[in-house]
């Protein structure tokens, strides 16, 4: 996969083609099949990035987002009642400060995550950077503004989108997609420093097979390592 470019002084209407209108309509009709099968199990996942937005192509990821703490055998209990068996799980802690996430990888193209400690304002401010819609607003045709990582500013319209660089335009971005000035620029700085130094690793990341509980192995992270017991316990 390419590397996305950051764009400067940049802005541009983008008028969508009868298929781009066809693969957004697919993908978001395939979102709700998902936001409804948890729907039925009392869960209310988001899904964001580029589905909320509507700036879709035919690699586009499904990527759902439950912004709440949640044990996550709900979550595993309703994929394994609606047919959903292979797929694979790993729990990642990007840096020390951030949350430790479940992410569930349905296939190639569709995620969910799960977190499993709390997500402060900027952790969850940064689905709203991205756009996040839930059922009702799918529904609805609803898209909203977003941010991508490009740190352009796709603005949706009823014929495609439009699209400006956040580049010396920060505070109208931040009050666009609803975001703190703080939160925009702290995610603005870590794209500008992947562009030049390209992605770093991950402070943790643990794979799970089949038949681990991800519960058990939360469980056993905490009892070796500090800082993940003090964020499965943080109020």
């Amino acid at each position: 996969m390419s590397k996305e470019k950051i764009l400067r002084e940049h802005e541009i209407s983008i008028i969508y083609s009868d298929r781009d209108w066809q693969i957004l309509n697919s993908k978001r009709n395939r979102a709700i099949n998902l936001l409804e099968m948890f729907a039925k199990e009392g869960l209310n996942p988001y899904v964001y990035g580029s589905i909320a937005r509507g700036n879709v192509h035919e690699g586009s990821d499904i990527d759902l987002i439950f912004i709440q703490q949640i044990p996550s055998y709900r979550v595993e209990l309703a994929l394994n009642k609606n047919g959903f068996e292979n797929y694979f799980r790993e729990i990642i802690m990007a840096t020390p400060k951030d949350s430790i996430k479940l992410y569930i990888h349905l296939s190639e193209l569709e995620s969910i995550t799960v977190p499993m400690s709390n997500l402060d304002k900027k952790v969850s401010e940064f689905y709203d950077f991205g756009g996040k819609v839930d059922l009702s607003q799918m529904k609805a045709d609803v898209r909203v503004p977003g941010i991508d990582k490009r740190l352009v500013l796709i603005k949706p319209n009823s014929q495609g989108h439009e699209e400006f660089s956040i580049i010396d335009n920060e505070a109208e971005a931040a009050k666009t997609v609803g975001i703190s000035i703080e939160t925009l620029n702290e995610r603005k700085k870590v794209l500008l420093r992947r562009e030049k130094h390209g992605r770093t690793g991950v402070f943790l990341k643990r794979e799970l097979e089949i038949n681990e509980s991800t519960e058990e192995v939360l469980k056993n992270l905490a009892s070796k390592k500090s800082i993940v017991r003090k964020k499965l316990f943080q109020k």
